[in-house]
């Protein structure tokens, strides 16, 4: 008998090979070795993560987590807030380059990337909300779930330039898992209806469309495209719908 979450016959074989039956089994190993397993997917691991959070269980962390960051990605998070916006767009560049795929580093900078989300420097709020949503794939703790209204809160952003960074990447939340994907609906779907009193609300809503569509386009979640053309309905300008339509 096994608690583990059905999966795909090669991440299963994978499992089975490495010896694990046990939802249990999962708290000893790290993200990281389960890929290195033949057949484990980015798709299986997010299944097994969301099982492991059900249980209030996780993976064992990295051994390079807590103090190991390497010390050319601590530079770069330190020049985030740098005045000089050379180093702060190089910082920008790398990171972003750095959590296209999963860190171990993720939660010594986390807290501090929270706190830049309301930074009195524009940049570094744009920044901080982008390098976010990239490193929920990185979130095995789910700490996303208690941050994400701090992040929505910044395509709301007085700097329109910010709010639209932050709100065209902000779907890269949706990869962290079937209820990270949830998470990124209800709160753009929320977005999608307050912003009409806002100056942008056109462009908004065709920013959280194609966001949606980029969702979709990893996921391929029919919900999400359900959800994506029932907003649509709701644009009443013709030449805007149509738009809207397009992005689908």
């Amino acid at each position: 008998m096994t608690d583990l979450p059905k999966l795909a016959a090669p991440a299963q074989r994978a499992l089975t090979s490495a010896g694990v039956t046990q939802l249990i089994q999962l708290t000893k190993v790290s993200e990281e070795e389960l890929m290195q397993l033949h057949g484990m997917g980015r798709n299986a691991l997010s299944t097994l993560s969301e099982a492991l959070k059900a249980q209030g269980l996780s993976f064992r962390e990295s051994k390079t987590q807590g103090g190991k960051m390497d010390k050319t990605i601590r530079a770069h998070l330190d020049n985030i807030r740098s005045t000089s916006g050379q180093l702060q767009y190089k910082a920008y560049f790398a990171l972003m380059e750095e959590t296209e795929k999963p860190v171990d580093w993720a939660y010594e900078a986390w807290d501090e990337l929270v706190d830049g989300l309301t930074h009195k420097d524009n940049h570094v709020r744009a920044i901080a909300s982008q390098l976010l949503a990239n490193l929920a794939k990185s979130d095995p703790k789910g700490r996303m779930f208690k941050d994400f209204d701090k992040l929505l809160n910044v395509t709301k952003d007085e700097k329109f330039v910010t709010a639209r960074h932050c709100l065209q990447n902000i779907w890269k939340v949706g990869l962290g898992g079937k209820n990270a994907q949830q998470l990124v609906m209800k709160g753009l779907e929320k977005r999608y209806h307050e912003c009409v009193s806002e100056k942008n609300y056109k462009l908004i809503r065709y920013d959280i469309l194609v966001s949606m569509r980029n969702l979709y386009n990893a996921t391929t979640s029919s919900e999400i495209k359900e959800k994506a053309l029932e907003l649509i309905e709701v644009e009443t300008d013709a030449k805007y719908k149509k738009k809207y339509a397009g992005v689908w």
